[in-house]
């Protein structure tokens, strides 16, 4: 029996080059980073398909979005007909070839329209709603299967069947879908589908982000995903890589967050990069380890976005054995220290937080270690802000922290929040 193959046929997105029916309304940038976003969602679905092989016919040089156990062939020059002809006689067949214009597909889907062909069909055929195509299968590739069908036209997909049949080849029908093309169709897409990547990029470009969240990662690949898909709508995931040897980074940039590398270690650093990367009016910073849940954001940012509060602070209420009694005692401890010295009302230093970020960079935060969080509410009170508080869920964390799961991560802790209190004791 032949090997079954998915082949997909891309281009590199690249700005100016990739998705351009997008510009307008979005920049060159912004619709090749929806291209990529779209490329990634396909290679994942065709990776977790049952495929034996799956194979990427590719304009331009791979990139991070590029997925284990692919096959890269560069396209062929010529029309699209002769590179998608070309790019078959290498699969062979029994196959099924989609481009990267559908990122809602999903491995079920694949899986049942490459079964149509391996149950007898000659060819399977699915349509776009733009009069399109955006599947092919195959029992065997034919070289003339393409020639002579103009594409991206509204008549390609009723033309491309005309020309099965005229091969004698028996074309069953797969599910018609909505090809990627104009903004309009990326929003509709982005709804059918709203847990993609794509879904994701198209909403930070619709929709303007009201709040940047900065999470601060080392090695946090497992709870990565979690954080991610509880971010709600209007809230931006920037990811700061401290170093992470897990992949950590990798994985956020497939969920669709934006990945920031910075390569100083230390958490002050980490939020640091984040705030100079951060667009939005407010920047929510909060730890990545699945302690925190996204969806209790918008409680703590909504006094900020209101003009109520110039900085609040999510305390902590954390459940059995998720804070160790050596760190609730040293944030009382610190909570003391911290209305003693500027009278701000707090009874815990919240790695949950928001902020506006002109005011944040107004700051002039120095600490880049793990006095950062400290530094900044003692900052703020002596400035005069608006300091609040209010209580957020505390989980058991994902991993071990780097910070206060180990001796020597506690002990730097207590020295940099020492010398804060020291510093600011001096003035």
């Amino acid at each position: 029996m032949q090997r079954t193959h998915l082949l997909v046929m891309a281009k590199a997105p690249v700005p100016g080059r990739s998705k351009t029916r997008l510009s307008p309304p979005l920049t060159p940038a912004e619709a090749a980073s929806v291209a990529e976003a779209a490329l990634a969602d396909t290679l994942e679905a065709v990776a977790a398909c049952g495929a034996d092989r799956r194979i990427l016919a590719l304009e331009g040089e791979p990139g991070p979005w590029l997925p284990e156990g692919f096959t890269v062939v560069p396209q062929v020059q010529g029309g699209f007909g002769e590179r998608l002809a070309a790019a078959w006689a290498v699969a062979g067949g029994p196959g099924l070839q989609i481009g990267m214009d559908t990122p809602q597909v999903t491995p079920g889907l694949l899986d049942a329209a490459l079964g149509v062909v391996l149950d007898g069909a000659d060819a399977a055929l699915g349509l776009a709603e733009d009069g399109g195509w955006w599947a092919l299968g195959l029992a065997r590739p034919h070289p003339d299967a393409f020639r002579g069908v103009p594409m991206s036209r509204g008549d390609t997909g009723l033309l491309q069947r005309k020309r099965l049949e005229a091969l004698g080849l028996a074309v069953a029908d797969l599910p018609v879908l909505r090809d990627v093309n104009d903004i309009g169709d990326a929003r509709a897409v982005a709804a059918l589908a709203p847990e993609t990547r794509t879904a994701r990029r198209v909403r930070e470009l619709s929709e303007p982000a009201a709040v940047d969240v900065v999470l601060p990662v080392l090695d946090e690949r497992e709870a990565i995903p979690w954080v991610l898909s509880r971010m709600p709508a209007g809230y931006r995931p920037i990811v700061v890589d401290n170093g992470s040897a897990d992949g950590s980074g990798e994985v956020a940039a497939r969920l669709g967050a934006r990945v920031v590398t910075e390569a100083r270690r230390g958490f002050g650093a980490a939020c640091h990069a984040g705030l100079a990367a951060a667009t939005a009016p407010v920047v929510a910073f909060m730890d990545c380890d699945a302690t925190l849940d996204p969806a209790d954001l918008p409680r703590v940012c909504a006094p900020v976005l209101a003009g109520e509060a110039d900085l609040v602070l999510g305390a902590r209420d954390a459940e059995a054995g998720a804070q160790p009694l050596r760190n609730r005692l040293a944030n009382r401890y610190l909570a003391r220290q911290v209305r003693r010295r500027c009278g701000a009302d707090v009874t815990d230093l919240g790695p949950m937080r928001a902020a506006r970020r002109e005011a944040l960079l107004g700051l002039g935060i120095a600490d880049r270690r793990s006095g950062w969080p400290l530094e900044m509410v003692l900052r703020a009170g002596r400035e005069g802000w608006r300091i609040a508080e209010l209580p957020v869920p505390y989980r058991l964390r994902t991993g071990k922290s780097k910070v206060t799961g180990t001796i020597g991560g506690t002990l730097r802790a207590v020295k940099d929040m020492r010398a804060q209190l020291a510093r600011f004791e001096r003035g």
